[in-house]
């Protein structure tokens, strides 16, 4: 099975007629957007796919139809092909989409907080003279050391995202951004202002953060059941008293993406469990294509694709053909189990002992996979934690060695598609 990093977008990549296709060709897409309707009290079938740009583009509005679109998009692509990341990261909003779909957040109380982040950092910007801007071409420690010579680094303007080598984003007071304008006139830079309002991911966001955090202690949290890395550490989340504090401090500290997917890709992550040695796919669930080209540039020989490109359609779905048919024929999880009980060779001719651990917990497994296969259903969570636990006691007991409990639970994890369930046994 394939690893696969799944990438949710952040503003900017916004457009009229976002999730449109999606909504005409899924009831659950159309069943997210009522729900999404009624919870915001906000038609967005109407923000989403007709209102002007000026409507859409308002932080307060951009924001939740972003994660609503985001997260319509990777259940789309659960229902289509079933299968799961290995691994999930949000630019900025798209932060709170990934905890969506890794069942950290509930979807409802998700769009409230993307609903209150935006309305928050809005009312962080009605001054007017405050915004961002996109530094394209240049050496990231060039860059910062420019910024150094200019007063009011790190309080009146920062660098907020480091997406690339050669992608930075400014954010701050505009007449700071000038000034680090004209710094880098007689370079090769490309200075871009970015159509947005406010001085976002920066300190003059903290009174944002703060009305965030008030919010966020009404929500109800869970650990993520797939791995998210957290933009302001670049590291995922390991407790989920993490997730209020991250998501706050995300607000006015910077996005350190390119250190996100490159730590990611490095494979140092141990709450990672990867069936082989690298990331293989990253796939961008939500408007447009920016974390798509972003990896593209990041890693030259990455395959990237976006589920919101017509053209990457037909070939993604054949980059994921092979472990869609794997996991429509692959054997039940019990079942492979038993058979990696049966095929390990026996070192152990202690009667007594190969009674009490090889013979009962075989039997348990066999009645466990009996039960599933009359009920005509697949084994839960909890079945299937319980079965390598039977074979795990079969297997020691049998005599097998550490090299060999290795294989032997990786080839379950690949065949069966469960690398995240067993990532202790993988470790």
């Amino acid at each position: 099975m394939k690893n696969i990093a799944m990438l949710f977008p952040g503003q900017g990549a916004q457009y009229s007629g976002m999730g449109k296709q999606l909504f005409s060709r899924y009831e659950l897409v159309k069943e997210m957007f009522n729900a999404a309707s009624d919870v915001l009290e906000t038609n967005m079938e109407d923000l989403c796919f007709e209102a002007p740009a000026d409507v859409l583009n308002s932080t307060e509005n951009t924001q939740p139809a972003l994660v609503l679109c985001s997260v319509a998009a990777y259940r789309v692509f659960q229902q289509e092909t079933g299968l799961q990341p290995v691994v999930m990261a949000g630019h900025s909003i798209g932060e709170i989409s990934a905890l969506i779909c890794a069942e950290a957040i509930g979807f409802e109380d998700g769009l409230r907080l993307a609903r209150g982040r935006g309305q928050a950092m809005a009312n962080c910007s009605q001054t007017g003279d405050t915004g961002m801007a996109a530094v394209l071409k240049l050496d990231r420690s060039y860059v910062e050391e420019v910024c150094n010579t200019i007063p009011g680094y790190q309080k009146d303007f920062v660098i907020a995202n480091y997406n690339s080598a050669a992608q930075l984003v400014l954010s701050g007071r505009l007449d700071a951004l000038e000034k680090v304008k004209a710094a880098l006139k007689e370079t090769d830079a490309t200075y871009i202002p970015l159509r947005v309002s406010g001085a976002f991911h920066s300190p003059l966001m903290a009174p944002a953060s703060d009305q965030f955090f008030d919010l966020v202690q009404g929500i109800k949290l869970d650990s993520p059941k797939i791995p998210v890395v957290a933009n302001v550490n670049a590291k995922p989340y390991d407790k989920v008293n993490q997730i209020a504090t991250l998501l706050t401090k995300q607000i006015s500290q910077p996005v350190l993406w390119q250190e996100s997917m490159q730590r990611l890709v490095s494979g140092e992550f141990e709450a990672i469990k990867l069936a082989s040695d690298r990331i293989d796919l990253f796939i961008e669930s939500g408007p447009g294509v920016v974390l798509k080209k972003l990896t593209s540039v990041l890693f030259a020989d990455a395959k990237s694709y976006s589920l919101d490109h017509e053209d990457d359609e037909k070939p993604l779905k054949q980059q994921l053909e092979i472990d869609m048919r794997t996991l429509q024929y692959q054997p039940a999880f019990l079942g492979k189990c038993m058979a990696v009980a049966v095929s390990t060779r026996n070192n152990n001719f202690d009667n007594t002992s190969y009674q009490e651990n090889v013979i009962e917990p075989y039997q348990k497994l066999k009645e466990m996979h009996e039960l599933c296969t009359t009920e005509e259903r697949k084994a839960d969570d909890k079945e299937m934690k319980l079965g390598l636990h039977l074979l795990s006691q079969i297997l020691t007991s049998k005599g097998a060695e550490q090299i060999e409990l290795q294989q032997r639970f990786r080839e379950i994890a690949s065949v069966t598609g469960q690398t995240q369930l067993m990532e202790e046994y993988l470790s």
